[in-house]
C-alpha cells in the first residue's frame, strides 16, 4: 500500500470520528421538545398550559369569561365561617357569638368608625359627615332598630339594607360581629337602663364622657361633598 493511500484512509477516519463525536455532542441541544414531554408524551396538557387573560372570553363558551368563581362553599384556608341562614327566622335566633371584652368592643369601634360613621355618626345618631348632601339615616338607638336580634343587625351589616352597601369583603365575619357587640353598646348608652342610672348616681360616677364625641354638621357645603 502506497504512502498517499494510507494517508487518505488515515484522513477518512480521523474526519468519520470527528463527525461522530459533533453530532453526539450537539445531539441533546437538538431536542425541539422539552425533557418532560420525552418522558411522558401522553398527556402534553400537563406540561403544556395554555396561558390566559384573567379578563378574557372563553374560548369554548364566549358568553362567560374565562376566570372562574370558586365552587359553592369554597373558604380561604384558615377561614371560619360563621353560620347564617338564609330565612329571617333562623337568622333572629342567632345570638352574637363574640365574647364582650374590651378587646372585641375596640375591635368594634374600629370598624364602626371605619365604614359606619360616615352616615351613623360616632354616636349613630344619623348626623354622618354626608348629612346633609346625602339623606340622613334614622337613628340605630331607637325602634326598630332597637329591637332587631344580633342576627338580624348582622345580616343588615352583610347584605345592606336600601341606600346601605353590603360590607361581607370589607370586613370579615368576626368583625361584623364586634361591630353588632359596639352598636349594642351605642343603643344602651343612649336608653341606659334604670339599674345603671341608679348604679351611676349611688357611685357618684358619670358616663357621659364615654360617648364618642358627638358630630353635627356645622354648615352646608355646596361646593365640597364631605363636611369638614
Amino acid at each position: 500500500m502506497s504512502n498517499a493511500r494510507k494517508i487518505r484512509g488515515l484522513l477518512s477516519c480521523g474526519l468519520g470520528l470527528a463527525l461522530a463525536g459533533l453530532f453526539a455532542g450537539c445531539g441533546p441541544q437538538l431536542k425541539s421538545k422539552p425533557e418532560l414531554e420525552y418522558r411522558n408524551p401522553y398527556l402534553p396538557e400537563m406540561y403544556r398550559q395554555e396561558a390566559m387573560q384573567a379578563q378574557q372570553l372563553d374560548r369554548f363558551d364566549h358568553n362567560r369569561p374565562d376566570m372562574r368563581v370558586p365552587p359553592k362553599g369554597t373558604v380561604p384556608v384558615g377561614y371560619v365561617p360563621f353560620p347564617q341562614p338564609a330565612d329571617l327566622a333562623a337568622i333572629d335566633t342567632m345570638i352574637d357569638p363574640l365574647p364582650i371584652t374590651p378587646r372585641v368592643l375596640a375591635t368594634g369601634r374600629h370598624f364602626f368608625d371605619t365604614f359606619c360613621i360616615v352616615c351613623h355618626g360616632p354616636i349613630a345618631n344619623g348626623h354622618g359627615y354626608i348629612v346633609p348632601h346625602m339623606t340622613q339615616p334614622p337613628p340605630l338607638f331607637k325602634p326598630p332598630v332597637t329591637q332587631w336580634s344580633d342576627g338580624r343587625i348582622f345580616l343588615t351589616i352583610t347584605e345592606g339594607l336600601g341606600t346601605m352597601p353590603p360590607y361581607r369583603t370589607e370586613m370579615t365575619p368576626s368583625q361584623r360581629w364586634a361591630v353588632v357587640h359596639y352598636l349594642r353598646v351605642l343603643q344602651f348608652a343612649a336608653n341606659p337602663s334604670p339599674q345603671a342610672l341608679a348604679a351611676e348616681q349611688q357611685e357618684g360616677m358619670s358616663y357621659a364622657g364615654d360617648h364618642p364625641p358627638k358630630l353635627e354638621p356645622k354648615r352646608k357645603c355646596r361646593a365640597c361633598t364631605i363636611l369638614p
